[in-house]
């Protein structure tokens, strides 16, 4: 069986350089890496993770638990993580919660840690565990959480709108019955308040009960929503705000299958910044989050807890950053 001390001395090395170098640590010079990595591979040595385990107390695994990955903003946010772990030298599972029974069913057992989003049933897992939530509104639980910036991105929408003369504005999208206390908001619902708080702190019109457009949390919703709002060819609105991209790239297939023109008759924007915004006719302009530091934060919080099991923090909670894209759904 050939050992680290086999490849180290093929390669010239201690057997603890040469490991260093096989776990990509950056204080080991990039020649001396690929010096080792030659020699592993000439001696056909695989690294013995099960042996790394032991003596560590770690997998070196995280698992990414969602309801699913439908759709651009899972799999782009998955994408994100992804990296992130992997330049932790780490590597990542995904856990799908819909399918979860009980504790036994979940990947935790094998790995150090746990990053959710829209995993409700998950909760009291979490608790346990070292974990952080993605787009978690639930202040009461004592988990770490990243969120999207759906309230200042929301604002800056509307404000941006505005400064486009927008004078007439609706919000396109879904959210929870406010008037149900039971029912915790989330990050569409604070999109919506924010967004009409902003309408109205400018002195426009803005009724909840006529100009918050209905639509599912989709591509299709939105296409149905844009075709209601198109009366032969016309819309009551100069401007709308949809609360995530999918509903607004169906918003402009919808207003285009009845003759309406965008940006020309009403101006669009959406919010997460998805690569399909690139690509609709006309481009779509966005709020785009910073998936890039919302996975980079989600790691950095979770890896203290798995590296400190032993101490007490405080539940953290982070709202990451934002940029407006401008294209040519709003243009002036």
């Amino acid at each position: 069986m050939v050992t680290l001390k086999d490849v180290g001395e093929l390669a010239g090395v201690t057997a603890t350089t040469a490991s260093a170098a096989l776990r990509g640590k950056d204080y080991v010079k990039p020649e001396t890496t690929q010096r080792v990595r030659d020699a592993a591979r000439k001696l056909g040595y695989k690294i013995n993770l099960s042996g790394r385990s032991l003596r560590s107390g770690r997998s070196d695994t995280i698992t990414f638990l969602t309801s699913g990955l439908e759709g651009d903003y899972f799999s782009h946010l998955a994408m994100c993580v992804a990296e992130e772990v992997h330049k932790r030298d780490s590597h990542m599972l995904i856990e799908l919660s819909r399918y979860l029974t009980d504790d036994n069913d979940l990947s935790y057992t094998f790995s150090d840690g746990i990053i959710a989003i829209n995993a409700p049933r998950a909760v009291d897992i979490l608790k346990r565990h070292p974990a952080v939530m993605l787009e978690n509104y639930d202040t009461s639980l004592p988990i770490d959480t990243v969120n999207a910036p759906s309230d200042a991105g929301s604002r800056a929408a509307i404000e941006h709108l505005i400064a486009r003369g927008c004078a007439r504005i609706g919000i396109v999208g879904d959210n929870h019955d406010p008037n149900n206390p039971s029912i915790i908001p989330g990050s569409r619902d604070i999109r919506m308040r924010a967004a009409k708080e902003t309408i109205l702190a400018a002195g426009l019109p803005f009724d909840e009960r006529r100009d918050f457009i209905k639509s599912s949390w989709s591509i299709d919703g939105g296409i149905e929503a844009g075709r209601g709002l198109a009366k032969k060819g016309k819309c009551k609105y100069d401007g709308l705000y949809c609360l995530n991209d999918g509903i607004a790239l169906g918003i402009l297939r919808g207003l285009a299958d009845d003759g309406v023109s965008v940006p020309g008759d009403v101006r669009v924007i959406g919010f997460d910044g998805l690569s399909q915004s690139m690509y609709s006719v006309p481009t779509l302009t966005t709020v785009a989050t910073d998936f890039k530091g919302m996975a980079d934060t989600a790691l950095t919080l979770l890896m203290r807890r798995i590296e400190n099991l032993d101490d007490e923090f405080f539940p953290q909670t982070v709202n990451v950053g934002y940029k407006l894209i401008e294209r040519e759904s709003t243009a002036a």
